[in-house]
């Protein structure tokens, strides 16, 4: 009886055997039908993809600066003292003199310029940045800029400026501190943002501070705040250094910053 069945069993074998070969081969075209092809041959024998592989493991990201590929899986703290330079804008002195406790607390040390209602034009077609650079030699740098083009209807027209001062700045480690919005911005810091290299970019929008007068500083105390967040941030950044912060015994540490005349 089981003879009956021999031819039946002989017959499945071969439609396998057929179905199986056929798996491993492209997709068949035969006038106006087209044989999909199994996935079968994935299933027995899938395929490595290093590259998918290197990228889960490594989280690596592209500087969009430089090109250059870094992997921030575990980010490592830079533990060696930094020369820092901090410029910008009229925000920028009150950032300095909570920094420069950070600087005193973490064996950095620090130069700041405060150029009053200076924006990325102004910077970029200037050699104001590159004396300053060749000046302090600085291997860590804070940018404030951004507060005076929060209103510019089109913010991309800034990008040039912004890429500019990055190219200044060369491979030196930095991070780009966004505008303490006061109001609504017209996109300025989603394009400074997409400017910046990731990991760069602190985005202080969104963030409560309390003012000066004007209703468009933050207060010196406010400005102390805003740093620490920054600097909690830090460990997350591209590039993270100490910044342990500031013992309450460091009350008046020597502020070494520049000030420059407005632009009429």
């Amino acid at each position: 009886m089981n003879s009956n069945y021999t031819g039946v069993w002989l017959l499945l074998t071969c439609a396998l055997a057929v179905v199986v070969l056929v798996s491993f081969l492209d997709d068949i075209t035969i006038g106006e039908w087209t044989i999909k092809k199994a996935p079968i041959a994935e299933t027995l024998f899938p395929e490595q993809n290093s590259e998918y592989d290197d990228i889960q493991k490594n989280l690596a990201y592209l500087d969009s600066l430089h090109n250059e590929e870094i992997e921030i899986n575990e980010v490592v703290v830079d533990s060696m003292p930094k020369s820092i330079l901090l410029f910008g804008d009229s925000m920028t002195l009150n950032l300095a003199y909570r920094l420069s406790k950070y600087a005193k607390q973490n064996g950095h040390d620090l130069h700041s310029i405060n150029w009053d209602s200076s924006n990325t034009k102004i910077w970029a077609e200037t050699d104001t940045l590159s004396h300053y650079l060749k000046e302090f030699k600085p291997d860590y740098i804070f940018i404030s800029l951004g507060s005076n083009e929060v209103y510019f209807k089109n913010p991309e027209k800034r990008m040039p400026y912004v890429k500019k001062i990055l190219a200044m700045i060369g491979n030196i480690p930095y991070v780009w501190i966004g505008p303490p919005n006061w109001n609504e911005d017209t996109k300025i810091n989603d394009m400074l943002e997409a400017t910046c290299a990731p990991g760069t970019f602190f985005r202080s929008q969104g963030m409560s501070f309390k003012r000066k007068k004007d209703n468009i500083h933050p207060t010196r105390a406010s400005s102390a705040l805003w740093m620490d967040s920054i600097m909690r941030w830090l460990p997350k950044s591209a590039h993270p250094i100490l910044a342990d912060l500031p013992d309450d015994s460091l009350k008046n540490v020597p502020n070494k910053v520049v000030f420059l005349k407005a632009l009429h």
